[in-house]
């Protein structure tokens, strides 16, 4: 028998193991699951015999009618986090009297930094703004705007970052800012964003999560903003929890692109699925309300469940993640049931219901 020179044999073997160390890093095998039988759809069908339209951002989409949305402090416009809670008056008049005397009663760190609450403004009955310092030890330049709107069953909480140096004992602080390079004109913020604040305030208003507006605007958590003279950032996530199998997180923001898009990032993401022993049931491109969009659905072991192969969902399809502005926003949906039991779907029932959800995305009627 021929033998192969030493030198020839190490060069070979480490090719072989490159090849062996990629494939099992960065190759995706599908396992995609059966069709749907009878019993399965039936079962999928009975879930969908009624279903409700959701409003998030400027998208609409469908829902079982026994799905709820259950964040409702993850919207962002420009620099103001919006919060929303459907409240009876009373117990919003209480909330406001409450946190004003919470306020006053704080303290700061230093003594200068006093008080920590500065500045009331009582827009209306049903809107105040509080000006207060960010924290007890943070410098008493540095502050927040909390303003608290009640406006059809809806109390909403808006907080935006201020800096405010005007105050001639933070004259040292401003004078440290300013050799750093700091431009005057961010010195003192105040103005600008207390005008951007109250703007924003009269244009938002409550709604049931069911209702549909009509007009150009974005949907929020209990919420809706009709649009200003001006093209915001938006961010909002709403999740919906189908208990106790799983939860559907959908987001859309208008900033957060990314120079490649999840597939072109996958050997970043396929070490992940290969050390937790996942099985991709689909990978590849789709559409997503009229966007190119990339879909990878993969089910894995969970840690509480680890003989069982597909406890842990790892649902994820994000559109128009590339080109991303005011009108082409991101549309990132992900299925979890993280810290739950296995689902009591099987995999084909999951996908079902996972695409009846996800392509049934279009722009809302009049969002623009």
């Amino acid at each position: 028998m021929k033998k192969f020179p030493l030198p020839w044999l190490i060069p070979l073997a480490m090719v072989l193991l490159a090849a062996g160390f990629y494939i099992h890093n960065y190759v995706t095998f599908v396992h995609t699951p059966p069709a749907l039988t009878d019993k399965e759809k039936r079962m999928v069908d009975t879930l969908f015999a009624t279903t409700k339209v959701q409003c998030v951002g400027r998208y609409v989409f469908e829902v079982p009618a026994s799905f709820e949305n259950t964040l409702t402090d993850r919207a962002r416009i420009n620099e103001v986090n919006i919060s929303s809670k459907r409240l009876y008056r009373p117990a919003f008049a209480q909330r406001i009297r409450l946190r004003e005397e919470e306020l006053q009663n704080s303290r700061t760190v230093r003594k200068m930094d006093q008080p920590f609450l500065k500045q009331v403004y009582r827009v209306s009955e049903n809107a105040v703004i509080f000006d207060r310092n960010t924290s007890e030890s943070e410098g008493g330049y540095g502050r927040t705007l909390e303003g608290h709107l009640y406006v059809n069953g809806v109390a909403f909480i808006l907080t935006q970052e201020i800096i405010d140096l005007s105050d001639p004992k933070y004259q040292k602080d401003k004078e440290g800012f300013i050799k750093a390079g700091v431009s005057v004109g961010h010195l003192n913020t105040k103005p600008q964003k207390l005008a951007e604040l109250q703007d924003l305030m009269s244009r938002l208003s409550g709604r049931k999560n069911d209702e549909i507006p009509t007009q150009p605007g974005t949907c929020i958590a209990e919420g809706f903003i009709r649009d200003g003279q001006e093209k915001p950032k938006e961010d909002i996530t709403f999740i919906y929890r189908h208990n106790p199998v799983f939860s559907l997180s959908v987001s859309t923001n208008t900033f957060l692109g990314d120079p490649k898009s999840m597939l072109e990032r996958s050997h970043e993401i396929q070490p992940y699925l290969t050390e937790v022993k996942a099985n991709t049931l689909r990978k590849g491109k789709t559409q997503i309300a009229g966007f190119e969009a990339d879909e990878w659905l993969n089910t894995a072991p969970s840690e509480k469940f680890p003989d069982n192969p597909t406890g842990q969902l790892l649902f994820n399809v994000i559109a128009n993640e590339k080109i991303v502005d005011f009108r082409h926003p991101i549309i990132d949906l992900k299925l979890r049931n993280h810290a739950l039991p296995p689902p009591s779907y099987s995999d084909a029932e999951l996908v079902e219901i996972w695409d009846r959800i996800t392509r049934s995305f279009r722009i809302r009627n009049g969002a623009f």
